[in-house]
């Protein structure tokens, strides 16, 4: 009885490491080169659709925006604020007022949350992408993604990683 409840918690224990593994690995890849600053002048390419636009659409700004400038903007919660990390480490601690939407999952959920991106932009409010550090890419192809559709971005720098440390 006592092998049989140790080989369970072997495993269990060895599940518990590789799905860490696997979820660290969703945002930060593997770790080979350094990650490049933002490339501000690349306009991502979108597949083309079925139904043509009616107009077409000018790739929009994507800016820096430092911790210290979104502090402010988030006392006065003057600021439409995405986290594109994967689900789980939103669930383990977000920025306040921020909406998940992961990577990943951008485009099925465009639509969603297309109708409170255009009520920002309408009001001049600032869109802001979150991720989870200085190494992780997800909030830069979010903003490019978005900046395609029209949409200017600031992506914060040093993401929730910087914000914790500023906030405690």
């Amino acid at each position: 009885m006592k092998r049989l409840k140790n080989t369970i918690l072997a495993k269990f224990w060895s599940f518990l490491a590789l799905l860490t593994i696997l979820l660290l690995n969703a945002c930060f890849g593997p770790a080979k080169k350094p990650v490049p600053p933002l490339d501000l002048s690349k306009a991502l390419v979108e597949k083309k659709s079925a139904e043509k636009p009616k107009a077409p659409v000018k790739a929009a700004q994507i800016s820096r925006m430092s911790v210290s400038d979104f502090y402010q903007l988030g006392q006065r919660d003057a600021a439409l604020l995405f986290d594109v990390r994967p689900t789980i480490f939103y669930k383990m601690g977000k920025i306040p007022g921020a909406i998940s939407w992961p990577l990943l999952a951008f485009d099925r959920d465009f639509k969603t949350h297309e109708k409170i991106l255009k009520a920002a932009r309408k009001q001049n409010q600032p869109i802001v992408l979150y991720c989870t550090d200085l190494a992780c890419p997800d909030a830069g192809n979010v903003a490019l993604k978005l900046s395609a559709r029209g949409y200017d971005i600031a992506v914060l720098e040093g993401g929730y990683e910087a914000w914790k440390m500023l906030t405690q």
